[in-house]
């Protein structure tokens, strides 16, 4: 493979590097994504090195174009892909393709002599076998395809000949092709005639008896019927196979390839134009982008075939309005016409191909009486009839494939415009669009345009409102204008009311013949058993989106039997599929779906409540695992209640995992508590258990998920719980309520609920729970410096982590009790007990646990008066959290350093590390209270260092933390702000 530049041909290296090249140059001007050319250069064995591998190649590739005085930038890299920027007409493939269209459409005309003239210069393009001894399955596709494409124009270079009388000439090279091709009828055919035409009819006949021969012993089949038909005619001496076509004529039979048995009269016909577009939609709304892409596809003038688009999507998206919108505006591109087609395939009576070819061959000049019989006869017949025409094509409405394949045409000046519900993945497109629901914004623009923009503006809250309710699909934002359209009386605040109610939503979504259920219905009556069930069973649950595997364990299928159900709607538009494993529906199709009929013999309610039981136990199952990963050790989920199912199936290989399936699965999980709560309440006791057991699972990654949300979900269940007696349940929930209360410094609300969890775990003897409800409240009181009361608590929960074996837990509530009583003046008391939890912290290695340690030691160190150990203390957190990371703790053992070092008058070093502390709790959301603590310790360093203003403002500052908190030290802030600290 070489490069012509200037006359000079440069080599283009290995083959592999000519395989790359090959691709890029046949695709010129387009961007070929890194992983495509791996495809393309090595195909399945491609190795792990096959990336980097490319980049070389295509380095060494720029050199060699530079080195030719080409332009830096001719092979230029472009996203994750590389691009060849030549025009196609440099590459003589893609010329040569380009001949054969100029040559058709000349010969379409009757320009037969420009015909042949294009031919022969396409022809001469090959300069041997195309790609040879380049590697890759993308080179052997391409040298098939070449060689089919030279055989092609040679074929149509000899039937040109002939209608032109050049019969002598040709017989040589047909002679030799036939011999190369002996399976190529046609190439016999055209022998036959050659010789027939120059008087040597038995020479015509033996090239018959030939081809017979080698058809049946290669492939065991008769000659064709064109190939009989040209074998009788010879045999009966026919007069017009020796007629020729002057040039200025046409007169050939090009379905068959041979000469009519009557030459033409006078000029050709002048064919029929048919213009069958519907009218375009008047008050057509939005999709610009959607419009410009499809524009585009339709009128590249560098496409060598005919281009074909499709838009897909559920429903109400609006595909045909955005076909036909796209339709007239390219329509002056294809001025041979345009046809158009309602196939009908979301419905029950899908249109027949037949009939549609029917349709268009009439519509095309054919008389009727002319048309085949078959639907393969007559697919040839109407790409016939298209060849060398520019005609537009909009199929509405696809239902696969399969019944569009023979309505494509075959000429490259033609093009296509697909509408279908489902992706058609049979189907090589140009560009392919797959329509969404309206922005807010669209959608309020074809309210405008229906109601007037008056109305709207007068009521645009309302209009907002309105539109949001329809779910922003277009065909339900077309309906409620058109009700308000219609009833000029009625506000928009009175159709959004009618709307909220779910379970009539969808019956106030009708206006005319215009019915969103409708179009709902047309997908629903195609679906199979198994996918009526599916589609069904999981329209509660997968309101937030479902992962695959929650999927088939609500659905109780396997995997793989739910991915092909799952899959096959997304295919039918009733489901979508926002990332690979992942399921929702659209607002409007689940209205829909919640108000089909239970399975036969259930219930709707028996028939939710066991997908809801199913998903729960499912979600608590893997979310079991995910706390594991999160807090290894931890007793809370190893105390299931008899008769749960414990983990199965390992999911989880690191803690990334489970983070991410936590992440990815905790809208659903939210959803089917609330689920749960809300529809059954407290009558469901055991799935009201796992409901809080999940929770408790979930709040292990409390940094990583909106942790509101699983409180807002933890006072519902625990309110049900309560009122249904499930103490285990009520009082998981109140210590999720009372835990993030603590969290924010809501220190009446955090023991209000801690006290009632305290109370329902008492009553459960659930010791796991009740342990770090003591905690909490030892927390509690250590914030409002109750440090006996504190102390008491944390040991309470102390003496229950040491029964439970829960080693970790049992070291940091040590930590927590010798801070109580370090701040609490028993500092001597404390110091024994850091020094145990430190050493053994250290010995399993828990760099958090250690860091926390050496931070309360230090703390005890100072409020014993011994300075200098405490800072060698908190040097130490400060290294130990700086080297894993903990940036929390980090800065807390800043402002503890500050503080020491303000007391032993080393006010700058002091000054520094307040500031540092400070400087990060006023960057990181939700640490208020260690801001405040940091703020009092800067302000005292501020006022030491003779900075009274900038010590005031920092104590303000403190002063108003410590107040919405309701922390005491806010008499400390006063002090300060007074000038008395």
């Amino acid at each position: 493979m070489t490069i012509q530049v200037g006359g000079t041909g440069v080599r283009c290296g290995s083959p592999q590097q000519q395989a790359t090249l090959a691709v890029l140059a046949l695709r010129p001007g387009h961007v070929v994504p890194l992983h495509e050319l791996v495809g393309a250069v090595w195909g399945e064995d491609a190795p792990d090195s096959a990336a980097s591998v490319l980049r070389t190649y295509v380095w060494r590739l720029r050199k060699l174009l530079a080195a030719a005085g080409c332009d830096p930038h001719l092979l230029d890299s472009a996203g994750d892909g590389y691009q060849l920027a030549v025009s196609p007409s440099a590459v003589d493939a893609l010329q040569a393709e380009r001949g054969a269209a100029a040559a058709a459409r000349a010969r379409a005309a009757g320009r037969y002599d420009e015909c042949a003239d294009v031919l022969t210069k396409a022809l001469a393009l090959w300069r041997g076998e195309p790609l040879a001894g380049v590697p890759g399955p993308f080179a052997a596709n391409e040298r098939s395809r070449l060689a089919e494409l030279r055989l092609t124009l040679l074929e149509e270079r000899f039937d040109l000949d002939l209608l032109r009388g050049r019969h002598a000439q040709v017989i040589p090279e047909l002679t030799a092709l036939t011999h190369e091709q002996p399976l190529r009828e046609r190439l016999h055919g055209f022998l036959m005639r050659a010789l027939y035409a120059t008087g040597r009819q038995a020479d015509a006949l033996a090239v018959f008896g030939k081809a017979r021969t080698v058809l049946a012993q290669e492939l065991g089949l008769d000659p064709g019927p064109e190939l009989r038909k040209l074998h009788e005619r010879i045999l009966a001496a026919d007069p017009t196979l020796l007629l020729a076509v002057p040039a200025a004529g046409a007169g050939t039979d090009t379905v068959s390839g041979t000469v009519s048995d009557t030459a033409p009269a006078g000029p050709p016909a002048v064919p029929v134009r048919p213009a069958q577009l519907p009218p375009d939609v008047p008050d057509f709304t939005g999709r610009d982008d959607a419009v410009a892409e499809l524009r585009r596809a339709l009128t590249d003038p560098s496409r060598t075939g005919p281009a074909v688009v499709a838009v897909s999507g559920m429903g109400g998206m609006g595909k045909s309005a955005l076909a036909l919108r796209v339709a007239h505006h390219v329509k002056e591109d294809f001025p041979d016409g345009q046809l158009y087609a309602e196939l009908r395939g979301t419905g029950t009576g899908a249109a027949d191909p037949d009939a549609v070819l029917a349709s268009f061959l009439t519509a095309l000049g054919v008389p009727r009486q002319e048309i085949p019989a078959s639907l393969e006869d007559r697919a040839r017949l109407f790409r016939t009839v298209l060849d060398g025409r520019r005609v537009l094509l909009v199929l509405d409405d696809v239902r696969d494939t399969g019944q569009i394949r023979p309505l494509l045409p075959g000429s490259a000046p033609c093009a296509v415009v697909l509408t279908s519900r489902a992706h058609l993945a049979g189907v090589p497109a140009n560009a392919h669009v797959k329509l969404a629901e309206f922005s807010g914004a669209e959608a309020l623009d074809l309210v405008r345009r229906i109601v007037g923009a008056r109305r709207v503006d007068e009521e645009e809250p309302a209009a907002a409102a309105l539109v949001a309710a329809c779910a922003h699909l277009p065909l339900a934002v077309r309906i409620v204008a058109a009700r308000l359209a219609a009833r000029p009386g009625w506000t928009m605040r009175h159709l959004v009311d009618r709307l909220a109610d779910e379970r009539r939503r969808l019956a106030e979504l009708q206006v005319g013949d215009l019915a969103v259920a409708a179009a709902f219905e047309l997908g629903h009556r195609q679906l199979t058993g198994p996918q009526a069930r599916v589609f069904r069973s999981l329209t509660d649950v997968a309101s937030a989106g479902i992962g695959l595997d929650a999927a088939a364990a609500a659905l109780a299928l396997p995997e793989k039997e739910a991915d092909t159900l799952l899959e096959s709607l997304v295919d039918a538009a009733l489901l979508e599929s926002p990332a690979p494993g992942r399921y929702r529906y659209h607002d409007l199709v689940r209205d829909y779906a919640r108000q089909l009929p239970a399975p036969e013999g259930e219930t709707p309610d028996s028939a939710d409540l066991a997908v809801v039981s199913r998903l729960l136990n499912h979600l608590l199952e893997v979310a079991v695992e995910a706390f594991q990963w999160m807090i290894p050790g931890d007793p809370v989920h190893s105390m299931l209640p008899a008769g749960r199912p414990g983990p199965g199936r390992a999911r989880f290989t690191d803690l990334a995992g489970a983070r991410a399936w936590v992440v990815g699965e905790f809208d659903c999980a939210i959803h089917t508590v609330q689920l749960l709560v809300g529809r059954w309440g407290g009558t469901e006791p055991a799935l009201l258990t796992a409901a809080a057991d999940l929770l408790v699972g979930l709040g292990a990654y409390g940094q990583e998920i909106p942790y509101a949300q699983i409180v807002a979900a933890a006072e519902a269940l625990g309110e049900a719980a309560a009122q249904g007696g499930n103490h285990r349940a009520a009082g998981r929930a109140y210590f999720i309520c009372g835990n993030a209360a603590l969290q924010a410094t809501r220190l009446a609300r955090a023991r209000h609920c801690i006290q009632l969890a305290v109370e329902a775990c008492r009553r459960a003897d659930d010791p796991a729970i009740l342990q770090q409800t003591y905690n909490d409240l030892g927390v509690i009181a250590q914030f409002e410096q109750r440090y006996d009361e504190a102390a008491d608590c944390f040991d309470r929960a102390l003496a229950i982590a040491v029964e439970l074996g829960h080693r970790s837990g049992e070291l940091i509530i040590m930590l927590n009790a010798a801070l109580a009583r370090a701040r609490g003046g028993r500092a001597d008391e404390a110091l024994p007990a850091c020094d145990t939890a430190l050493a053994a912290l250290r010995e399993v290695a828990d760099r958090r646990g250690t860091a926390y340690a050496l931070c309360v030691r230090g703390q005890a160190l100072h409020e014993l008066g011994r300075y200098e150990d405490a800072l060698a203390d908190y040097e130490e957190c400060l290294a130990v959290s700086a080297s894993s990371g903990i940036t929390g703790q980090q800065a807390q053992a800043h402002y503890r350093r500050a503080e020491t070092l303000r007391v032993l008058g080393r006010t700058g070093e002091a000054r520094e590390n307040a500031e540092r502390a400070v400087a990060y709790f006023r960057t990181v959301l939700g640490r208020d209270r260690d801001r405040g603590y940091a703020l009092l310790v800067y302000a005292r360093v501020l006022f030491d260092a003779r900075d009274a203003e900038q010590g005031r403002a920092c104590a303000r500052e403190a002063l108003e933390v410590f107040t919405r908190a309701g922390l005491p030290e806010a008499s400390q802030a006063q002090r300060l702000v007074d000038g008395i600290g």
